[in-house]
């Protein structure tokens, strides 16, 4: 025998003695902690207005580090959404190329050992998820998640060994993001969760044979927007009711926190975790395994963390990107010639719409433009912009999308949206405004979100406020002087929640679904609203000239005498939104 040979056969017995030693008789204890939905919530402080988060991967880290300690064999996982919902993230993808992602560094420090990618991560387009995976030490699943054919674009599981048994994880995502994501952004194709799981289970256990399987999910308990389309959006029930093998389900994507065990077809128990969004609590299943054994004991449940301190070593790991993303929202990116205000949306035009409009009027052609006011802050003064300033008037990653919409379709969508935050009055002495008390302080605050508002440009309209709801909107004409067609097709900008969700007022308004819109759809933009309006507001500075918005006066409340008088009454101590805090850091 060559040495070389020598040293191989040493190293094969103690490998295997090695191995003999970690693999135990007894039952082994196993714990599995999961989160769900962060939505970017890394720092143990918004990056925004500097407050403290009530749940964050920085608490996260302690939580882990004391469990680590008690050395029950910890398996971290995450069911996706983690890459859109803060501007910490936000920073990280559209304004930082010097650095890894930041998303990845915190799972890497937090040693999770796989994910799942969510509807948000998907959204943020291929550039941003890839550069998250690239750097990760872990995978990325998706078994209903394909190119061409099943197991083609993401492994569908990973097998994860702990003192000699081997933990199986599944993953998938929702297959509502093929309808609720515009299709230039996601060119990838999505199975039904049960039907991949009945494809990949009988595989996974020829091939692997593993002590215990668990189904990673972003995916909902139940029911969803599509299901009457033969779609499933949420399906972490039907999975563990109808494909056995499982022995723990980890969801999430519908933002309910719920813990219960249910029997699958088989009779066996399955636990079922989802601990919600926003890493307040996090999904914890403790189970003793015994080898090749027939039956796992599994119990488990949602724990709080948001009376837990954040890991100091993870924030100096991350006081790059902390220091980074500081600097970013204070910085000062353009300079307004009027107020950026919408607080009188809700009854006449306004300058943060009107830029909305502005940029959605630009994109493929638009005819109309339909948008909504998604805001936390509702008047910046003229003059200096921050970043930070721009978030609060637009809060969310909606892309621009363009679709092809009547024109009844349209005045429908305006009278659902009149019917939501409009009574009919008769005289000047009603209540105009839907409205509830907001707080203790004697305000009022509209009684369902502003964000469900519509207001529309490119065409001219009135809403009467004296007849009855389904009847108030008259489109007199388009505004460049053209007639207004109610059976015409016309190219419409709306955003993609407007988009994609089956609660925007399109689908509710018009009952047109997902695969009707689809048919529908002429492209998207390649980034956010938000960027464009970051854009725009740098280039203006460097140009030495201010941010001005166009006053678009195409729509208005009739009669304009009983408006004034009950908005002179309605508007008193009444807010769009809930009153904010100051805007600074510590």
């Amino acid at each position: 025998m060559s040495r070389y040979s020598k040293i191989k056969f040493l190293l094969t017995v103690l490998a295997g003695a090695v191995l003999a030693g970690c693999t135990s008789k007894g039952p082994v204890e196993i714990e599995v902690v999961a989160t769900t939905d962060i939505h970017g919530f890394i720092f143990d402080r918004d990056c925004l207005n500097g407050e403290e988060r009530k749940g964050s991967m920085a608490k996260l880290a302690t939580f882990l580090k004391g469990e680590r300690k008690a050395d029950r064999n910890l398996i971290y996982l995450d069911a996706g959404d983690y890459l859109q919902g803060s501007v910490e993230i936000y920073q990280d993808i559209s304004a930082q190329f010097t650095k890894g992602c930041v998303a990845t560094e915190a799972f890497n420090l937090l040693g999770c050992e796989a994910v799942v990618m969510g509807n948000h991560d998907f959204a943020v387009g291929a550039m941003s998820y890839d550069r998250f995976y690239r750097t990760s030490t872990f995978p990325m699943l998706g078994a209903n998640v394909y190119y061409e054919k099943p197991g083609d674009f993401l492994p569908p599981y990973t097998i994860i060994e702990k003192k000699g048994l081997k933990i199986a994880v599944i993953g998938f995502t929702t297959p509502i993001i093929s309808y609720s994501i515009p299709r230039d952004r996601v060119s990838i194709e999505f199975a039904d969760i049960v039907e991949s799981a009945r494809y990949w289970m009988p595989k996974l256990k020829e091939k692997e044979n593993p002590d215990v399987v668990i189904g990673l999910l972003h995916s909902g308990l139940d029911g969803g927007r599509m299901d009457n389309e033969g779609v499933f959006e949420n399906s972490a029930l039907r999975l563990a009711k109808e494909v056995p093998g499982f022995n723990l389900i980890l969801f999430g994507h519908d933002h309910k926190a719920y813990s219960g065990k249910v029997a699958n077809c088989n009779g066996d128990s399955v636990l079922l975790l989802n601990p919600g969004p926003f890493m307040e609590k996090v999904a914890v299943a403790r189970m003793n395994v015994t080898r090749n054994s027939v039956t796992v004991d599994i119990e488990g449940g949602l724990e709080d963390i948001t009376g837990l301190e954040p890991d100091s070593r993870f924030m100096k790991k991350l006081s790059g990107w902390y220091g980074d993303v500081k600097h970013y929202t204070d910085s000062v990116i353009g300079v307004t010639q009027c107020p950026m205000d919408a607080r009188g949306v809700l009854w006449r035009s306004s300058s943060i719409a009107d830029y909305v409009h502005q940029f959605q009027m630009g994109f493929n052609a638009a005819d109309i433009s339909l948008t909504s006011p998604v805001v936390t802050g509702s008047y910046f003064p003229a003059g200096e912009m921050t970043i930070r300033d721009v978030f609060n008037m637009y809060i969310y990653d909606n892309t621009m999308v363009s679709v092809m919409l009547k024109g009844s379709e349209v005045r429908n969508a305006l009278e659902y949206s009149a019917a939501r935050f409009y009574n009919t009055v008769t005289d000047g002495s009603g209540g105009l405004l839907k409205k509830k008390a907001a707080g203790q302080d004697g305000g009022f605050m509209p009684q369902v979100p502003v964000k469900s508002f519509i207001s529309a440009a490119g065409i001219d309209y009135e809403i009467d406020v004296t007849k009855p709801e389904g009847s108030r909107v008259r489109i007199t004409g388009m505004s460049d002087g053209r007639p207004f067609d109610p059976d015409m097709m016309y190219r419409t900008t709306v955003n993609s929640f407007l988009y994609g969700n089956g609660e925007s007022a399109l689908f509710l308004a018009n009952g047109i679904t997902h695969k009707e819109m689809l048919e529908r759809f002429n492209g998207s933009s390649m980034a956010d609203l938000r960027f464009f309006m970051l854009t725009d507001m740098q280039l203006r500075n460097e140009m030495g000239t201010k941010v001005s918005v166009a006053n678009r006066t195409n729509w208005k409340l009739v009669p304009e005498d009983i408006v004034s008088s009950c908005l002179a009454n309605d508007t008193v101590n009444f807010n769009i939104v809930p009153k904010q805090t100051s805007l600074k850091w510590d």
